[in-house]
Formats: structure tokens, sequence, C-alpha cells
């Protein structure tokens, strides 16, 4: 139904752990299809923030030949690529709710700009929501295709002055970005720092939403340990006096924005506490 796409104009802005963290609270609070995937060319912490959820699936991160990107991208050379193909050929985090695309092992290639778009848009019949973890920066070609292709866009920055004049100057924005549907994240966020998100939408002049992920510590370590989701599934719904209460709390509310500008009903299809 929809892509989201994960981007920032420069690389250390949270790209990869702020959209394990959307993902995940899709995944776990949400009824609807959702497929979480990067394409980095290179083996990304992305596919590692969920390993210890599928330990029996291993062989599938290993053998990139019967799963991911490199997989489909042989279906879609030979004409043979169904919106099936994405399912069957992705691992199941959450049964019915979310699924993983492990990424390319290869190096870019002349015409992967065009392959990899593709392979999203036949996913987009099957998945209700696919979220993207894509490469920085305004020169990558792949990106700058993905973004064409997106609904949304999710431009990922930090409390860095630098990083946030850079944006609001536009000048590393790609082609396309410049009509595209956009939310502003803040990544890592520290809400103590005097340039808190209020301050930094009035002072750069962003007329996008901007939303938080505040620093946790807790999620953090969950990346380090391989166990995202598990940390979610035991942690996300815990009271006022938990460590990461406030980090629940703003992924949520950034979570519900994404999904109502992509058109999900989020009262219809949230999960109510307890459900599985």
């Amino acid at each position: 139904m929809a892509i989201i796409s994960f981007w920032s104009p420069d690389h250390g802005r949270g790209n990869t752990s702020n959209s394990v963290a959307i993902a995940s609270m899709i995944g776990l609070d949400y009824d609807i299809r959702t497929l979480v995937s990067q394409t980095q060319f290179s083996r990304s912490t992305l596919e590692d923030a969920f390993l210890k959820s599928k330990e029996l699936q291993m062989r599938n991160f290993v053998n990139s030949s019967t799963t991911g990107l490199d997989a489909l991208e042989r279906l879609l050379k030979t004409k043979r690529l169904e919106a099936n193909s994405i399912n069957n050929h992705a691992i199941s985090l959450e049964p019915g709710r979310l699924d993983l695309l492990t990424g390319t092992s290869k190096s870019p290639v002349e015409g992967i700009e065009h392959i990899f778009p593709a392979i999203f848009d036949e996913a987009n019949r099957y998945y209700q929501c696919i979220i993207l973890d894509i490469h920085s920066g305004s020169q990558n070609t792949v990106s700058n295709q993905l973004i064409k292709s997106s609904d949304l866009v999710v431009v990922n920055l930090s409390q860095d002055l630098n990083s946030l004049e850079r944006y609001a100057s536009q000048e590393q924005w790609p082609s396309g970005l410049q009509d595209k549907s956009k939310v502003v994240l803040l990544g890592q966020y520290d809400p103590h720092s005097k340039y808190n998100a209020t301050n930094i939408r009035r002072k750069f002049g962003i007329k996008e939403p901007v939303f938080t992920i505040p620093y946790s510590s807790d999620y953090r370590d969950a990346f380090n340990d391989k166990d995202v989701l598990g940390w979610f599934r035991r942690a996300r719904n815990s009271g006022r006096r938990h460590g990461s209460y406030l980090f629940f709390q703003e992924v949520r509310k950034a979570t519900k924005e994404m999904l109502s500008q992509i058109g999900v009903n989020t009262d219809i299809k949230r999960i109510e506490r307890g459900v599985s």
C-alpha cells in the first residue's frame, strides 16, 4: 500500500536505529502487513538488530542466494517476480505482521537503481507498509530513485546544528525530495538540550512535522544484543517509572503519525494491549 523511506542528508543520523524502532512498533502494535528492509549494499546493522528473534533461521542470513533482495533480483530478471515472491523470500519476525527482507551482498552495478524500486513496487501489492532504510546523501542513485517511489520520506536528523543548517538550506536534498510528503525525526534526542524540537523547528523554519526518538541506553543495549524485537515485546507497555518510558511514548507518537500519513486508520488497526 505504501513505502516509507528513512533517509538523512549525511551519515550517522540514526537512519537504521530509527527505522528498526518504528518497524518494531508497527509490527507489535498494529494489525497490518509490514516489510522492513535496507539498501545499503553491505551487511547492515538493521538485520543484526533482529537476529536473536529468529536464531533458528540463521541459515537464511548466511545463504543470501535463497532469501532477500539478491534472490528477488534474479526472479525479476527472469520475469518470475510476483507479489507473493516477496513474502516467500522474507523472514517472518511477527507472523502476519512483520517480515524482514535481507539486503544485498553485491556491489552496486549498472541499472540497479531501477531493479530495487521495481522489487519494492511489487512488494507494495502485498504489504500495507514497507519500511526502507536507504543510503544517506544525495549522490546515491538507488536512494534517489526510491525517494521518488516513496509515499513518505522520514528525514533523520540530530540536534547537531551543522547538520540542521545543511538540511534547512536544501543543499543536500536529492532530486524528488522537494515535492514528497516528509516528516523529520530527531534521533538519540536529548530533551534537556536548549535545541529541543520546538526551538529547532522555529530556528530553521522547518515546516514538516518534527518528532523525536529520545536516547535510551536500554534500546542501545537491545540493539547490541541483537534482540530489539524481544525487548520491545517485554518493555513497550511499561509504566511511567520505567527508564525507557519516554522513548516508547515518542516512538509510538511518531509511528502513529507516519501510518496516518500513508492512509492507515490507526484506531481500527491498533492491537489491544495483551492481544497477540
